[in-house]
């Protein structure tokens, strides 16, 4: 089958100065274009800093125009299942069929007016791609997504996993940068996501500027991210692999 398939590694560290540059987790990724435009990602990823420590595996499936098809996300919060469920959204509904620990077994239907523009999963990567939705021949600016689709709305992702709604999602784009990280040097777009852009916000009452640089060829790949403020956190590309048909 033609494809094109992109692996990858990223590590999580932390910005704070008591644990400057120490690794708190990482995550692993396959990312699929299909000869249609369609996208696959398969994500492993750990969060090993402090309770909850998290353990998550996703597959995020989207079309051509990048809008989600299908989802799976199954989580292990400190050494213990959590909930594994999997997802599925139209032009009219989406669903959710799971069991998790805290709900049970659980099935959802939420009828739509719209297709949701995003369904977050959680990976560093998936967050990556959702800044596709940025209309980047606009220039640099700010722009809201329609509707879009949650697992969980813990930091973390580490509840759920179920099906949850939000109203939009505000992407701040920056222009384009070249950037070195420790799997190459790479031609970047740089974005922000939320509404917050104070970079020294210190309350913890909304989540503080999520900074992203993505490749600039049009998979979204991401090279770094920094997430500021109270949190912190460091997101660095440390691997990347891309070829034709890799089996």
């Amino acid at each position: 089958m033609e494809h094109h398939t992109i692996r990858g590694r990223i590590r999580y560290t932390s910005k704070k100065k008591e644990i400057m540059d120490k690794v708190r987790g990482g995550e692993t990724f396959i990312y699929t274009t299909h000869v249609d435009g369609s996208r696959s990602l398969r994500t492993h990823c750990s969060i090993d800093e402090d309770s909850p420590r998290t353990l998550r595996d996703t597959v995020t499936n989207v079309d051509k125009d990048w809008t989600p098809t299908y989802g799976f996300v199954q989580i292990h919060v400190d050494d213990a299942f959590v909930g594994s469920s999997w997802f599925r959204f139209t032009k009219t509904m989406a669903e959710c069929e799971g069991y998790t620990i805290k709900e049970g077994r659980i099935s959802q239907r939420l009828e739509l007016t719209e297709r949701p523009a995003i369904f977050g999963t959680h990976p560093i990567q998936a967050d990556a791609m959702h800044t596709n939705v940025y209309p980047l021949e606009q220039g640099p600016g700010t722009y809201t997504s329609p509707l879009y689709l949650m697992c969980s709305f813990h930091h973390r992702g580490a509840d759920g996993p179920i099906l949850m709604h939000k109203r939009g999602l505000t992407v701040n784009y920056f222009g384009e940068e070249d950037v070195t990280v420790e799997a190459g040097t790479f031609k970047a777009h740089h974005f922000s996501i939320g509404t917050n852009i104070d970079d020294d916000y210190m309350g913890t009452d909304k989540h503080p500027p999520y900074h992203t640089w993505v490749t600039a060829d049009g998979d979204y790949v991401l090279l770094k991210a920094h997430c500021t403020g109270y949190m912190q956190t460091y997101y660095e590309l440390v691997e990347y692999e891309k070829q034709k048909n890799f089996f």
